[in-house]
């Protein structure tokens, strides 16, 4: 979580609905699904990603167009976190790339 978004995802309105969502999606990961694979969902994914820019803006963060439910997996996928963004040398130190 990012920090400009903590006060957000800690919300009471945040946290209503994203239950909603979960129970809208049926508590399935709805990528998994669609590929015909029942898994449980674990995160709400902001389609339209929620930036220092629009925070503000119920139209993206509380909009239940824009949001979907997703397993853990997948919601990495969602965010590019299978591309590496760092290194390990040959010491074992840590780089980002």
């Amino acid at each position: 979580m990012r920090d400009f978004a903590r006060g957000f995802y800690k919300s009471k309105e945040w946290k209503a609905l994203r239950d909603n969502i979960m129970k809208r999606d049926g508590w399935l990961c709805q990528d998994c699904l669609s590929k015909g694979k029942y898994t449980p969902a674990e995160e709400v994914h902001h389609i339209i990603e929620i930036t220092p820019d629009n925070i503000n803006d119920p139209s993206v963060t509380l909009n239940p167009d824009n949001l979907v439910s997703l397993c853990r997996e997948c919601h990495r996928t969602r965010h590019g976190a299978h591309e590496r963004r760092y290194k390990v040398d040959e010491f074992g130190r840590v780089t980002t790339m």
